[in-house]
């Protein structure tokens, strides 16, 4: 081969893995552009209590808590927002007002949580040392803060759902500036559409897309998306999981719950699936928010799962 037609081709080629990149990361983006389809607002306005966890880099991460009536102290059900790792706020909780009104009704108070995104400038594991942190500060301060140690119920939704996942699974893994002497008493994990397992995404696109914020090689990415992946974490011992997931999911494709449920499955864990043959990337996709129905009768499955897991009262007797 000349030369001259060497080059060419190279250069074609190089052309090609760059276009490929920039359609691939321009793929991602429209996923980072995703918005979660907020389900109807109550005319109940609640204010949060607002309180600083941690500070890092000159970044502040903070939290809001949500109180039902009363003196308290209350169980507790921690939030996490999605937006892939690089978007959302505390604020997120919203998109899924109903959960947080039946929590509330519940007599379970209601956190949303910081944590830094990698458009921030941080990567894997420091959201999970964050999430982590914030789990902390609540049980040390949860004389002060009114809530109960060891009554922790976690969830979130997509990326949230896999940094609750993993937490709760490796309580011990990812120990950011709170001690590895502090143990997170976790009662269960709800879970809306989480990725699972970082590994079944198509390695090389995914690989591509998180050039822009992993500086390391490509062997090393692979070990770190397994360790950080929430499944490479579940054992026996592992808390009772949640898993809500709509088998036409396009963004976090049904079968990561599957591969989740099979695994648990092999290990022995408390994992339990509820599927949405409509359902899409969105809560509201699965309750189908024209039928009251349905809305109430998802309610009632994290009711009845939270409550079992909390040591709560069957809701019958609370009234």
């Amino acid at each position: 081969m000349k030369r001259e037609t060497a080059w060419l081709m190279g250069g074609a080629a190089i052309l090609t893995t760059a276009a490929a990149g920039a359609s691939i990361w321009n793929n991602y983006g429209a996923l980072l552009r995703w918005t979660e389809p907020a389900l109807p607002l109550s005319e109940v306005q609640l204010a949060p209590r607002t309180i600083l966890f941690k500070t890092v880099n000159q970044k502040e991460l903070k939290l809001d808590l949500y109180y039902p009536p009363g003196d308290g102290p209350f169980p507790v059900a921690i939030y996490a927002h999605g937006g892939a790792f690089v978007r959302g706020n505390r604020d997120d909780v919203f998109c899924f007002t109903p959960i947080v009104e039946r929590f509330l009704e519940l007599g379970i108070a209601v956190c949303s949580i910081d944590y830094r995104l990698f458009e921030d400038g941080s990567y894997f594991p420091d959201n999970l040392e964050d999430v982590r942190d914030a789990l902390c500060f609540l049980n040390q301060e949860a004389n002060d803060l009114r809530i109960m140690r060891g009554r922790m119920v976690l969830w979130g939704d997509s990326a949230g759902a896999a940094l609750m996942l993993t937490t709760a699974l490796a309580p011990m893994e990812f120990i950011g500036e709170q001690t590895a002497e502090c143990l997170l008493l976790i009662s269960g994990v709800i879970a809306l559409y989480p990725p699972t397992n970082f590994l079944l995404f198509k390695f090389i696109q995914t690989w591509i897309a998180h050039i822009k914020f992993y500086g390391g090689g490509r062997d090393e990415w692979r070990e770190l998306m397994t360790r950080v992946s929430p499944v490479t974490h579940l054992t026996a011992d592992s808390p009772p999981i949640m898993l809500l997931h709509g088998k036409k999911d396009p963004i976090v494709p049904f079968t990561q719950a599957l591969h989740f449920v099979e695994k648990g499955a092999d290990v022995g864990a408390d994992v339990r699936l509820f599927s949405f043959p409509n359902g899409t990337h969105s809560l509201a996709s699965f309750t189908q928010t024209e039928n009251p129905l349905k809305i109430e009768r998802l309610l009632e499955r994290i009711e009845t799962f939270s409550c079992q897991v909390l040591a709560l009262p069957p809701r019958e007797t609370l009234h």
